[in-house]
């Protein structure tokens, strides 16, 4: 038997790919680590040797592809479940972030890496705000190779305020990431690339921003920024200031995006923008309403994400059921208005997966490499076996959206690797990952202890005084030469 081929069989496969559709009983030859072909059947592969990997009862999908999800907040589970996007942004995010050791930020990217590998994702952009030195990137890095994740790392300008500093200058840091690009990254072949996490838009100077953005495009980096992210206020925003300039680049992803207006979106879409939803957070925290609507009726395919596990669930069946279910509810809303019912439901539990695989997989620039059972793919695969199977499914898609949870996935190969055998995690003492993400957690908690805890006058006044703040930042775009 050749230990280089697969064979997974008996499940009904949903390929998401419009050339195979659905197959019943279909069966997916893997040859290293790429999809070589897929069948009706297992008799299409009649004497083929290779490892027969049987799903029957269970739903073979191409693995879910996370576009937006920061696994150095691992560490810190529910930790932020009753705070607004404010209250978390002034206490968690810049605090713990002022805080991480270059070992706690390794703790938590292996942490927040396999977690994701467990509910069926295998491919993340890992958001890494938490970039305090060069030895944090290089820690995060280290620890999603050693995962066995696919993953694009998103090399994060975010500056907190760590004592004693090791960057001392904006220019430090973007001459750190090509450091990384040039050490880490020197092959876009393997399972790990590379991209950069732009300073909230507004925060730091007009002319740092676009610095930023083309050094990501100087590098070949993907560019993706927190943008619109709180509705009604200046920041995350300036995306007319950034066009004017010619710095909304093609491929750019834009995370969240719910505050955005009608003449945004235009742009977003003009420019070739990419789009990427947090439902959970967005609904919680206060952003807005997820626009999964205003993004599509921009013609643009949205993406799905997690966000942080800080606030809600960080498999993709969660945010699916989240943003389907209350997306249909708000087109709804729209025709009750006038009077009457619903005749149908616009979305469809395909359109949703379609978010969490391949409109994902062209967020980040890899819609050649994943996304969907196709031949020539990397053979990134999940088989979902409910595990209360008293009856069959009449809708396998629909099961797999609305009725599914990270506990029900059986299997997962990334590259035709083993991460997830027979419902359980492989490769790694879990054990031992879980003794060093605690005592992790137990030294970050002492050292935040000590942090103060602003008041909800002080939230508003912080608040407040960076919305200023940044309408002096995007006014600059339009400073004269030299001022």
């Amino acid at each position: 038997m050749s230990t280089d081929r697969k064979l997974v069989t008996n499940g009904h496969v949903i390929t998401m790919d419009p050339a195979h559709g659905e197959l019943p009983s279909g069966a997916v030859l893997i040859e290293g680590d790429t999809i070589a072909a897929v069948g009706p059947s297992a008799e299409a592969f009649a004497g083929v040797e290779a490892e027969r990997i049987d799903a029957h009862g269970g739903y073979v999908l191409p693995g879910m592809i996370d576009s937006h999800r920061h696994t150095w907040l691992s560490l810190l589970r529910a930790v932020s479940a009753d705070q607004s996007l404010l209250e978390f942004l002034a206490t968690t995010f810049n605090g713990i972030g002022a805080l991480m050791t270059a070992d706690d930020l390794a703790a938590a990217s292996l942490t927040g890496a396999l977690d994701a590998l467990d509910s069926g994702i295998t491919t993340v952009l890992d958001c890494c705000d938490c970039v305090d030195s060069p030895a944090h990137a290089d820690a995060a890095v280290g620890s999603l190779k050693a995962s066995g994740i696919r993953f694009v790392y998103a090399y994060g300008m975010q500056e907190y305020d760590v004592q004693p500093p090791v960057f001392t200058s904006h220019a430090q840091r973007l001459a750190d990431a090509a450091r990384l690009r040039g050490e880490q990254f020197a092959s876009d072949d393997a399972l790990g690339r590379m991209g950069m996490l732009h300073s909230d838009f507004g925060l730091l100077p007009f002319e740092r921003t676009a610095d930023e953005i083309r050094a990501a495009r100087e590098l070949g980096l993907l560019g993706a920024s927190h943008t619109g992210a709180a509705t009604g206020s200046v920041l995350l925003r300036g995306l007319r200031e950034l066009d004017d300039h010619g710095l909304l680049l093609p491929g750019h992803l834009h995370i969240h995006c719910p505050a955005l207006n009608d003449q945004e979106w235009q742009l977003v879409a003009r420019t070739g923008g990419k789009v990427t939803i947090a439902p959970e957070t967005e609904m919680q925290m206060g952003m807005g309403h997820p626009p999964f609507r205003a993004a599509l009726d921009h013609g643009l395919a949205p993406g799905l994400s997690t966000d942080i596990v800080c606030v809600g669930s960080g498999d993709l069946f969660s945010q699916m059921r989240l943003a389907l279910q209350f997306q249909r509810c708000l087109d709804h809303d729209r025709v009750h208005r006038t009077g009457t019912m619903p005749v149908d439901v616009g979305l469809t539990v395909r359109d949703a997966l379609e978010w969490g695989t391949r409109n994902n997989a062209d967020a980040l620039g890899l819609g050649s490499v994943t996304g969907s059972l196709t031949e020539g793919k990397k053979a990134d695969l999940i088989v979902v076996e409910p595990r209360m199977d008293l009856v069959r499914s009449s809708n396998p898609a629909g099961t797999v959206v609305l009725q599914s949870t990270a506990a029900d996935v059986a299997t997962v190969l990334v590259g035709g690797a083993w991460r997830k055998r027979d419902g359980k995690l492989v490769g790694h003492d879990l054990t031992a990952v879980r003794e060093r993400a605690n005592a992790a957690l137990d030294r970050v908690q002492q050292a935040a202890s000590a942090l103060p805890v602003p008041g909800r006058e002080g939230i508003h006044d912080w608040f407040t005084g960076a919305e200023r703040t940044a309408s002096a930042h995007f006014a600059r775009a339009y400073a004269p030469t030299g001022a």
